[in-house]
């Protein structure tokens, strides 16, 4: 049986808004605002303690499933716990 998590949903939201050739900005966006409806928990973002701000920081949730996710400007990448990269 194949589960989808919440981090999973993140990055079909990503993916959806790109082939509906929404731009990157758009793209981010809709990842940030699914994750904050899906009730993600922000635990990192690239901005905090920096003089320079990001219009898009890379940010990590982390999800009551379980799950987690880093939100880019570039993508969304769903964390794999204990993967060796």
């Amino acid at each position: 049986m194949n589960t989808i998590t919440k981090a999973m949903d993140v990055e079909q939201a990503y993916d959806a808004a790109h082939w509906d050739n929404i731009s990157s900005e758009g793209c981010y966006s809709r990842a940030v605002a699914a994750a904050n409806e899906l009730g993600g928990i922000e635990v990192f973002n690239s901005n905090d303690g920096n003089r320079t701000i990001s219009f898009a920081p890379t940010r990590d949730f982390e999800f009551d499933d379980g799950s987690s996710v880093q939100v880019t400007y570039g993508g969304v990448f769903v964390i794999v716990p204990n993967e060796p990269y």
